[in-house]
């Protein structure tokens, strides 16, 4: 048996600081524990010692072990010769922008080659989260024809990258239903209902191995704020304001709220956009047993300006349905910042109208533009599966 005076300090350490959680526990604790560590012989405490040194030992190789069991998924993931490309969808937000960047420079550190890119201008928001991080806007991809491919955020076609189904898709990281993407080969696919992809991003990070730094913690934080709405969505779950807390620590925000009030003002910064602009800053097509539509998601401050940006969007509505080769469309004005949850839905026509009350019914109150809806809701979570319920197909975005 060894004596206490020669037991590494490396494991003299660890039960120092087991000592100190104790102490942190409460202090009777630590005083029953004194009392009976002082009846032990110092051979009985060096065992003790080399016990829990052992214990730790045993946690850290399992540690390191599931970090290997989870990176070995890449180990047979089928490439093609050239980098792999990651990008979100079409009218890109910033969990589209943030998750792609993310997932580059996780493939990055592992010894891979990814680039990510974007399939269209970013917000303002999205540009202010960038800044903040010290990390350039993406590349913008043109077509996706015989690239390797990884989309986050989304996995259909109509949302994503022309020649998307010419492409060697290798990963979809998503946090909304299934698409219509298939391929026949093997792949990584991470689905998981969250507030943003990017809180699934922070649970692979972990999972890999590989620390978030300053820069990284910010975009994750970015991301899953502007998706969660600064955790005000119903989309918003444990895990999201879990990450968030976590994060915010990190990348050295000490004021959550104020940080996600300026994403919220950047969000409603549309200078210089013409009122298309503005729709098509953050829209999705969808498509339901035939039927195609799109739904732009517009912010505002307040009352104001939600029932102004509502009266411009009506006046450009069956321009966008039929820019985005859509039977109808729809903008989704809304209101979502200290205690304000609203939104003003705006359709195209009276068949788009007669689906918003056939979807919420008597929820609905028509101020002679808009469908007011209160509190407002989630586009993901619940405005695009209550359509699609209505159009006739189980909700997928």
């Amino acid at each position: 048996m060894k004596d206490a005076r020669t037991i590494p300090w490396r494991k003299m350490l660890l039960c120092a600081a087991l000592l100190l959680a104790l102490l942190v526990a409460g202090l009777s604790a630590v005083a029953e524990t004194t009392d009976a560590l002082a009846t032990l012989s110092p051979s009985e405490l060096a065992a003790q010692v080399q016990a829990m040194a052992e214990r730790l030992e045993a946690l850290e190789a399992e540690r390191a072990l599931d970090i290997r069991l989870n990176r070995a998924e890449l180990e047979t993931l089928p490439l093609k010769e050239g980098p792999i490309y990651v990008t979100g969808h079409k009218s890109p937000d910033s969990d589209t922008v943030c998750s792609a960047i993310l997932y580059a420079k996780l493939l990055n550190e592992l010894g891979y080659d990814a680039k990510a890119c974007v399939l269209g201008p970013i917000n303002n928001e999205s540009k202010y989260i960038l800044k903040q991080a010290g990390v350039d806007e993406p590349e913008l991809l043109a077509d996706a024809s015989g690239l390797n491919m990884v989309l986050v955020d989304h996995s259909d076609y109509i949302q994503s990258a022309d020649g998307l189904q010419d492409a060697h898709i290798v990963g979809i990281i998503d946090h909304h239903g299934d698409g219509s993407v298939t391929t026949g080969n093997q792949l990584i696919y991470d689905a998981r209902p969250f507030g943003s992809t990017a809180t699934i991003l922070w649970i692979r990070y972990r999972n890999y191995g590989v620390d978030v730094d300053a820069q990284t913690a910010m975009l994750m934080l970015g991301a899953i704020l502007s998706d969660t709405n600064g955790m005000k969505n119903e989309n918003t779950t444990t895990t999201d304001r879990e990450a968030i807390e976590r994060l915010s620590e990190v990348a050295g925000i000490g004021d959550v709220n104020a940080f996600y009030t300026e994403l919220y003002k950047q969000s409603i910064s549309y200078e210089g956009m013409t009122d298309t602009e503005i729709f098509d800053s953050d829209a999705k097509d969808y498509e339901v047993d035939g039927i195609r539509f799109t739904i732009g998601s517009v912010n505002a401050y307040d009352e104001e300006g939600a029932q102004d940006l509502s009266k411009r969007m009506a006046a450009i509505m069956p321009e966008m349905a039929a820019a985005h080769g859509a039977d109808m469309a729809f903008a989704q004005v809304s209101i979502f910042h200290d205690d304000i949850s609203v939104n003003y839905l705006v359709a195209s026509d009276e068949a788009a109208a007669d689906a918003l009350k056939e979807a919420f019914g008597d929820k609905l109150v028509f101020d002679g533009t808009a469908y007011v809806l209160r509190p407002g809701v989630s586009r993901r979570k619940v405005l695009m599966p209550a359509l699609t319920e209505v159009l006739g197909n189980h909700p997928k975005e």
